[in-house]
């Protein structure tokens, strides 16, 4: 299980998952359930940290972060 972080608009909170998949999918479940604006999930393991986040890419494959 790693650590991770997710922040919201309303502040941020620490759980754990097996994946970076399974870490997107519970944080925005919670989010969803708690009424929560999802901003952004962040690995708190050791070692060099990184960020998961959700983008949107239209017909012209330009990317926009959500």
């Amino acid at each position: 299980m790693y650590e991770y972080v997710c922040y919201t608009k309303q502040g941020n909170w620490r759980f754990y998952a097996d994946s970076d998949i399974d870490a997107m999918r519970l944080s925005l479940f919670y989010c969803w359930r708690d009424n929560e604006d999802f901003i952004k999930v962040e690995s708190a393991t050791l070692g060099k940290p990184y960020t998961l986040c959700l983008c949107k890419i239209d017909k012209t494959n330009s990317i926009q972060t959500l």
